[in-house]
């Protein structure tokens, strides 16, 4: 009886089973977009709408960070402003950017319109996130 238990009966195999399982939905669930998983993003605002970029992200499963020192990994800051055309009742457009901060590259881009779907700076900071993943 200990033997079994001990020597990979059943029991062993299932929890192999379950570990592998787990570790493939684990890799395949995530949010990140495959050109940024080995960068930290630097988001180094304080102001409200980049606290929450830097949440948003962090959610999506980035490593965000608020500063660097040399020697870091590879690092994307994050930059982020608001555009419009001019003229009257222009749409006005949360613009995000990751640029690679060793060779200024942008790597990724994203961009959201300002308006009544996204209110609160937390709701434009997950819009804004999520057009960073490119759709399934």
């Amino acid at each position: 009886m200990v033997g079994r238990a001990l020597g990979g009966g059943t029991t062993n195999r299932t929890v192999k089973g379950l570990f592998g399982l787990t570790l493939v939905l684990g890799c395949g669930a995530s949010r990140v977009p495959a050109n940024l998983r080995g960068y930290d993003i630097l988001v180094a605002g304080t102001d409200e709408q980049s606290v929450e970029l830097a949440t948003a992200m962090k959610s999506a499963g980035y490593h965000v960070k608020a500063k660097i020192k040399g020697g870091s990994k590879h690092t994307a800051a994050l930059i982020h402003f608001t555009f419009s055309e001019p003229g009257p009742d222009q749409t006005v457009w949360l613009h995000l950017r990751l640029a690679d901060t060793r060779s200024g590259v942008i790597i990724a881009a994203g961009m959201i319109p300002l308006d009544s779907t996204v209110p609160t700076p937390r709701s434009r900071a997950v819009a804004a996130v999520q057009t960073l993943a490119p759709s399934p």
